[in-house]
């Protein structure tokens, strides 16, 4: 009986150091459903001949790890002088529109995207008389990028890239298309679930 009893305990103390031995290290949970995000940015663009800093503000889903999509809003935040009228005139533009993003390379924290965005949006116009901005043409408006975006940390990316934007509508005060379809270069902030 003693040696059963003898037998019993090393087996526990031998088990008791076997599991002090295995550390347990919880699986990282793995979600791959949908992810929501927010983004704003700003960058160079050249208008009527003379640069202008623009703001856009996305927001949108990360549907999968190589594909995004959601809604933007731009406006140039500096006014900008129209050459094209004999006198002093300033416009600007405010658009809106949903886009998609794809992302076709991704290395751990970085990656490369190709946004895509569609809209349209209203031409601002101020003459010397005025005393503010006025409503003058609506128009359509689409651009396509690269981005190189880095994470750095779980919820910041920042990216820098640009692209071309093109305007379709624009007939107005001497303004035409060509006045506005232009590069573009872009620094973005986004926070991501």
């Amino acid at each position: 009986m003693k040696k059963i009893l003898l037998l019993i305990v090393a087996l526990v103390a031998f088990a008791n150091a076997e599991l002090q031995s295995v550390k347990y290290t919880p699986e990282e949970k793995t979600n791959d459903g949908l992810k929501a995000f927010i983004g704003v940015s700003g960058g160079n663009v050249l208008v009527a001949d003379d640069g202008a800093i623009f703001a856009n503000l996305r927001i949108g889903l990360d549907i999968n790890p190589l594909f995004s999509t959601g809604v933007w809003v731009s406006r140039l935040l500096s006014d900008v002088r129209n050459y094209n009228v004999p006198e002093k005139q300033m416009i600007k533009y405010m658009s809106v529109g949903g886009f998609v993003e794809l992302f076709p390379v991704r290395i751990n924290d970085f990656s490369i995207s190709v946004p895509i965005e569609i809209g349209g949006g209203a031409l601002y116009v101020m003459e010397p008389d005025d005393e503010a901005f006025e409503s003058e043409d609506y128009f359509f408006t689409a651009d396509m990028a690269v981005h190189f975006n880095y994470r750095v940390t779980k919820m910041l990316e920042v990216s820098i890239g640009g692209g071309y934007r093109m305007f379709t509508g624009i007939e107005t005060n001497n303004l035409e298309n060509l006045d506005f379809c232009t590069p573009f270069g872009e620094l973005r902030f986004t926070i991501r679930e």
